[in-house]
């Protein structure tokens, strides 16, 4: 009894806006855990709503107000539930807007009222996850990706913060730039279609642009790039290297297609290690060096992929569990 009525503390805190990251997670996993947890937490949002401090005249507002304002949901899997308390700030905020006729937007006006949080969408080892933004940009994420942007987004800025890889269908929005930020270097855009690697283990991070056009914002230099253009940033040396290519290939894993023209064996292994979420280890360096060209476009699982791999290149494979040696 004394944890429910801990739990139920929890969920007002949530309902208010001000619960801790830790406690957020406690209290959706105990009603994830327990049965007619969901229901639980339905009726104390309700007992929270009855019994809250209310304004009636802004609660009219605000709904009014809400009819005259577009929002699009963005389709996340793994977004984390909005906060109460986030939008009973913006909903003041809005209700000011309107009372006092000011000429800001009512978007704007709740951007200069609402405290900046941010969404955080991942896509785990062995998995990928598709996110519709906002601003309608579509983006897909590779196994181990994290994708980052503030409740500010398509409101302040078209901003968001990408650690791993992630393919983007950037929609136009009258000249209003769209910006991805790495751990090196930014990609500005205004709608186009590419796909950025920045895995924070790898030793390179590269764009390749399929359509459109974007500019790569590194340090003092930038630089536009071309359909079909691929640019890396070598992290050792921290030179920038482009080469035409096939721009399909970079986005093949999001089609659950694995191609590679020219590849190395061992950053094949780190992408399969990521993508099926095993471990797979060489033998040698020299193994790592060996280069080939592979297209498999079938879901082919990891022992199908090594299978394949057997049949291109002399090596031999020995299964333990989720560890995979190569030799």
């Amino acid at each position: 009894m004394k944890q429910e009525e801990n739990i139920r503390e929890l969920a007002i805190q949530y309902f208010e806006g001000c619960i801790s990251r830790s406690d957020e997670k406690n209290l959706f996993e105990y009603i994830d855990r327990v049965e007619g947890g969901y229901g639980r937490f339905r009726q104390w949002e309700k007992e929270w709503m009855n019994h809250r401090d209310t304004d009636s005249e802004t609660d009219a507002e605000w709904e009014a107000l809400k009819h005259k304002m577009y929002t699009q949901e963005a389709i996340v899997p793994l977004l984390k539930k909005p906060r109460p308390g986030i939008w009973k700030i913006a909903r003041i905020a809005a209700v000011i807007a309107l009372i006092v006729g000011t000429t800001l937007g009512i978007q704007q006006a709740i951007y200069l009222f609402t405290p900046k949080t941010f969404f955080v969408c991942e896509a785990p080892l062995g998995d990928k996850s598709k996110i519709q933004l906002s601003d309608g940009t579509v983006v897909w994420l590779n196994a181990g990706s994290v994708l980052r942007y503030s409740n500010h987004f398509n409101t302040a800025d078209r901003v968001v913060e990408l650690e791993g890889e992630g393919y983007f269908e950037v929609t136009k929005q009258n000249g209003k730039l769209f910006t991805v930020k790495t751990h090196e270097y930014d990609v500005v855009v205004k709608g186009t279609k590419f796909n950025v690697s920045a895995y924070s283990e790898d030793s390179y991070i590269t764009t390749t642009l399929l359509e459109g056009a974007v500019e790569l914002n590194y340090k003092e230099d930038r630089i536009r790039m071309s359909p079909g253009e691929s640019i890396s940033l070598d992290l050792a040396t921290g030179q920038l290297k482009g080469k035409k290519v096939n721009a399909r290939q970079a986005m093949a894993w999001a089609e659950d297609r694995i191609e590679y023209d020219d590849i190395t064996l061992g950053e094949m292994v780190k992408k399969l290690s990521r993508q099926y979420d095993v471990r797979i280890q060489l033998e040698s360096e020299k193994l790592g060096d060996m280069k080939f060209r592979v297209s498999l476009r079938n879901k082919e699982t990891i022992v199908d992929v090594m299978d394949a791999l057997k049949e291109i290149i002399p090596i031999k494979v020995e299964y333990k569990e989720k560890d995979i040696y190569i030799r």
